[in-house]
C-alpha cells in the first residue's frame, strides 16, 4: 500500500539519500526502484541490489524498464541500449518514479510486461499523476515528483538540487546505508 505522512517523507528522504551516495561516489545507479530498498528492524534504509550501478559516462550492464528514464527506454528499442552513456538524470528519473509508487501505492506500469513499459516510456510526453490527486498528496511532493520526471534529462534537478527541495528538507536524515 501506500505511505503517508511522515513514513512516506522519511522514505522519500532515505532513498535521496542513498542515490546522493551513490552520485558522490561516481556511479549511476541505474535499478532504482522499490525492490531494492529494505527497511531494517531498527528503521533504517538500505539501498540493495547494486550490481548495475555504473561509472557516470559509462554505458549500463542491465536494463530494468521501470526504472529506466525514456530517454533510455528509446535508446533501447533503437537497439543503442549498450553504447547509452549513462548519466546522473538516469537516477532522477527513477527517483522521481520510485516516490511516486511510494505515495500513490502503486506502480505507474503495474501489470505490464518490459516491452510495453518500453513502448510507453518512449512514446511518453509526460507521466500521469493522478494517482496522487486523489491520494491528499503533499504539493511539495508533487513538485519534487514532477521535477524528477521531466522528459528532458538536461532539465532535471541534481541530487544536490533535490536534498534542497522543501519537501526533503521537512525532516532530519535518516540513516542509511548500501551494501
Amino acid at each position: 500500500g501506500r505511505l503517508q505522512g511522515i513514513e512516506l517523507l522519511e522514505a522519500c528522504k532515505a532513498a535521496a539519500q542513498c542515490v546522493q551516495a551513490v552520485h558522490s561516489a561516481g556511479l549511476v545507479w541505474t535499478d532504482i526502484k522499490t525492490e531494492n530498498f529494505v527497511v531494517m528492524a531498527n528503521g533504517e534504509v538500505k539501498g540493495i541490489d547494486l550490481e548495475s550501478a555504473m561509472p557516470q559516462g559509462g554505458n549500463p550492464v542491465d536494463y530494468s524498464p521501470e526504472a529506466c528514464p525514456p530517454e533510455f527506454a528509446t535508446a533501447f528499442e533503437e537497439g543503442g541500449a549498450a553504447s547509452f552513456i549513462l548519466d546522473y538524470s538516469y537516477d532522477i528519473w527513477s527517483l522521481g518514479m520510485l516516490c511516486l509508487e511510494l505515495a500513490s501505492g502503486k506502480g505507474v506500469f503495474d501489470h505490464k510486461d518490459a516491452n510495453e513499459i518500453t513502448k510507453l516510456l518512449r512514446g511518453l510526453d509526460k507521466i500521469p499523476l493522478e494517482d496522487l490527486e486523489g491520494a491528499d498528496c503533499d504539493p511539495n511532493l508533487q513538485d519534487l515528483i514532477e521535477l524528477c520526471l521531466q522528459k528532458d534529462p538536461q532539465h532535471r534537478p541534481t541530487i544536490s538540487q533535490l536534498m534542497a527541495h522543501p519537501y526533503l528538507t521537512r525532516v532530519a536524515p535518516s540513516p542509511f546505508f548500501l551494501s
